[in-house]
Order: C-alpha cells, then structure tokens, then sequence
C-alpha cells in the first residue's frame, strides 16, 4: 500500500536586531586641548576630506606663541652672544700661544687664555642647545595652533557626534565619527546557541521601517568564540551598494535581519524506500 509523502514544516526563519555601518570609518578628534568656538557638523551631513568640521578656541595657543618666539628670540640672542665671546676667547688663546713660540708669553698665559676660550665655548655650545629647544617649542605651537583648525578626515557622512559648542575639549577626546557610505555592511549579534546556523556566503535580507523594500546582503565574517559573559557572536554581512537607490539606505539605521534557516530535506515515503540499498 502506498503511503503519500510527508513534508516536513519549513523552519522559521531567524530574526536579529542589526544595524547598517560602513567598512571604513574615521573618527573626528581634538587634537589639543581648547574650548570647542564652532562646530559645523551635524548628524547626516556629508562631509568632503579636508572640510573645517569644528574650530577649537585659539586664545591660549596664540599666547603660548607669542611667549615661545619671545624665548625663542632671547636663546638665538644669548647663543650669539657667547658666540661672539668665544671667537674673540679663541683669536685670544691663538695669540698668547704664538707670542709663547716666541718667548713673549709664559704658559700659564696661554693656559688660561685656553681655559677661557673653552669655557665660553662650552657657554655658545649651551646657549645653541637652549635656542634649539625653543626653536622646537615654538614648532610645536605652531602646529598646535593648526589643529585648532578640525577637518573631516574623509568623504562621507557625519554620526556619533559627541561634543557640543562652548565645550572644552582633552586631547584626543572623539568629536564625531565620520562613514563612508560607498561600502555598507550590517552588523548583528547572535547568540551562542544559534551561532552555528549562520555560515559565511548566507544570504540575509535586512528590513527598515520606512523603506518600501528589504535590502539582501551576504555574510562575510563572523568572529571569532566569545568568552563569558559576551554570549554572542557579532556577524558582519556586506550590502551589495550597486543595487541601492540613492538615499535608500543611511549609517545607523537599524533594522530586523532575517536569516533563512536551513531547508530540510522532504521526509521519504515507504514507496521511496522499497528499492533504497541498504
């Protein structure tokens, strides 16, 4: 008697919070400390590389300036200074040694005319050192002065902005991040126990609230086994960006992303398995 096939119920798919990020991103940072005078930068906005994003208060470096040119002036003066004692200590100690060759001059003139030449010399070789790190002192201002002066690092999209006018900022304190939004990826997070029914080359659809359609994207990594307590994996998939309409998709939109689970194989009926081999 034939039996008719059984079809086993297809699995449901799996379902995961994921959010739209970029592969390359760059974050906005002060690279001095100063108070924020003007940020020009808000979520969404698209940026060029190189576009004044934020200026920083330049008041205190440009006092810091003036003092280190001021040092920096009186070391050149104090190095010439020496100089010029030196070079006549040293004109000094040649005469007293030759008048020595003579007979004109005893050698205890001639060592302390050598004596003096050295330790003038010895003053001019200080002064120089001391001019040289001001000279590095006043370098640095300077470029710090420029950093006051904040520019987008890249083309893209501003997000994450983390500072706000009139606020004052450390060195390296994180203004903002800024996404290039040419090559988009979803990130989402699974859980251990289900780690194994997402591969590498899954297809996975993302859906937005807003957007009239969902957007297919292929897994291309997922990381590595997570200690506790992290009892997840964080799965990366890349958006293919050629099928997207302008606009249609942003940084930092977040969606459900569906996995489709694995499609089992229909259940075989007892016709099916008279002439199977053993």
């Amino acid at each position: 008697m034939a039996h008719a096939r059984v079809a086993a119920p297809a699995a449901s798919p799996m379902e995961f919070t994921g959010v739209v990020t970029s592969r390359r991103s760059s974050v906005v940072s002060a690279q001095v400390a100063a108070r924020i005078e003007k940020l020009n930068m808000r979520t969404g906005q698209p940026v060029k590389a190189g576009e004044l994003v934020a200026r920083l208060d330049k008041t205190e470096i440009e006092n810091r300036l003036e003092q280190a040119r001021s040092n920096e002036k009186a070391a050149r003066q104090e190095a010439n200074s020496y100089g010029a004692q030196a070079s006549v200590a040293h004109r000094s100690a040649l005469a007293e040694h030759n008048l020595s060759k003579r007979g004109a001059s005893s050698q205890m003139a001639v060592a302390q005319a050598q004596a003096t030449a050295a330790q003038y010399g010895a003053q001019t070789a200080a002064a120089m050192a001391k001019a040289d790190a001001a000279k590095t002192a006043r370098e640095l201002t300077e470029k710090d002065l420029a950093r006051t002066e904040i520019v987008a690092p890249l083309d893209g999209v501003v997000t994450n902005i983390k500072a706000r006018e009139g606020e004052v900022v450390q060195i390296g304190a994180p203004l903002a991040r800024v996404f290039d939004p040419s090559d988009l990826l979803i990130r989402f997070a699974v859980p251990r126990d289900q780690r194994g029914k997402v591969a590498v080359g899954q297809r996975v659809e993302l859906s937005v609230e807003g957007n009239a359609r969902p957007v297919w994207a292929t897994v291309t990594n997922i990381s590595g086994a997570q200690e506790p307590p992290i009892n997840f994996t964080v799965v990366e998939a890349d958006i293919d960006d050629s099928k997207l309409a302008p606009g249609e998709l942003a940084v930092a939109s977040v969606g459900r992303v569906r996995v489709a689970a694995a499609t089992p194989a229909p259940a075989r009926s007892a016709r099916d398995t008279r002439g199977a081999k053993p």
